[in-house]
């Protein structure tokens, strides 16, 4: 009897953020992270032990582990440190001008100048600025309420995590769909076009959506998932035809530009990029 392990990694790539700055993480020779622009240009010398990305024209990056973890700076674009927030952790990236800090009793919000724009704490938050609206509490893990970017609540109702998710995800923008829509038939995944006709046949074990004309699918069948990743292993076009074919764990989709995967599962191994041609990106060092 075959089992299948259900997948708890949410379609990330249905809901992820472009990369807008341009910049994209990569792992160089001494297993340290730097940056590349979209054609494999180092951008950011890679010299850190950990990177999230850049979103706002600022990333936070470390190259020190202490106690609490990693230390944590925010560079700009050139790869110059712009301020230090000390032992304490960025729990999101900036948005509209915002992230979100921790110092694990306590969460504010600082600006691109890494200070506290609002002069205030709460003890929990979920998720960044989004249309000038962000979610704090004055517990843990419960009774959100929703702040503007002046940091004064808005109205008097709070949420679970899961409300506002759900709510996120309902007004989200979601990938762009080249006027083909997956369908699927006897286990296997199809595309028609919008008026309902078939383009490509039901022949993969997993699919995707178009994105720049390009989508990620699954030709081999794996009797096992692995809990976490999101796994296909080729792109094609919208003639159905594949352009390239490789394993890619943790799949992400478009990242501005570039399409983003991982070597292994649960983001292991090094990030790769695939371009609008599904050509393979290789670092220039």
């Amino acid at each position: 009897m075959r089992f299948k392990i259900i997948i708890l990694l949410l379609t990330i790539s249905t809901l992820a953020v472009g990369q807008g700055d341009q910049l994209y993480k990569f792992i160089g020779k001494d297993r340290k992270y730097g940056f590349i622009d979209k054609n494999g240009n180092v951008r950011v010398k890679p010299i850190y032990l950990n990177v999230q990305d850049f979103s706002d024209g600022l990333c936070f990056v470390s190259k020190e582990v202490i106690t609490k973890g990693y230390k944590w700076i925010c560079i700009d674009t050139t790869g110059n440190e712009v301020f230090d927030i000390q032992d304490n952790f960025p729990e999101t990236n900036f948005n509209q001008g915002f992230a979100r800090i921790s110092s694990f009793t306590e969460q504010w919000f600082i600006n691109k100048k890494g200070i506290n724009e609002f002069k205030e704490t709460w003890k929990d938050g979920y998720k960044e600025f989004n249309n000038g609206v962000a979610y704090v509490s004055d517990i843990k893990f419960s009774n959100f309420y929703p702040i503007d970017t002046t940091g004064h609540r808005i109205g008097n109702k709070t949420y679970s995590s899961i409300e506002i998710y759900q709510n996120l995800k309902s007004n989200s923008s979601l990938p762009t769909i080249d006027t083909l829509i997956k369908f699927k038939q006897d286990s296997l995944w199809g595309f028609k076009n919008k008026s309902g006709e078939i383009v490509i046949k039901p022949k993969y074990y997993l699919a995707d959506n178009f994105q720049n004309g390009l989508c990620a699918v699954r030709l081999i069948y794996q009797p096992f998932e692995i809990a976490n990743d999101y796994y296909l292993d080729a792109i094609i076009n919208t003639k159905g035809e594949v352009v390239s074919r490789q394993p890619m764990h943790c799949y992400m989709g478009f990242q501005g530009d570039l399409i983003e995967y991982y070597e292994g599962p649960h983001f292991g191994g090094d990030v790769h990029y695939l371009d609008k041609h599904g050509q393979k990106i290789i670092p220039k060092e």
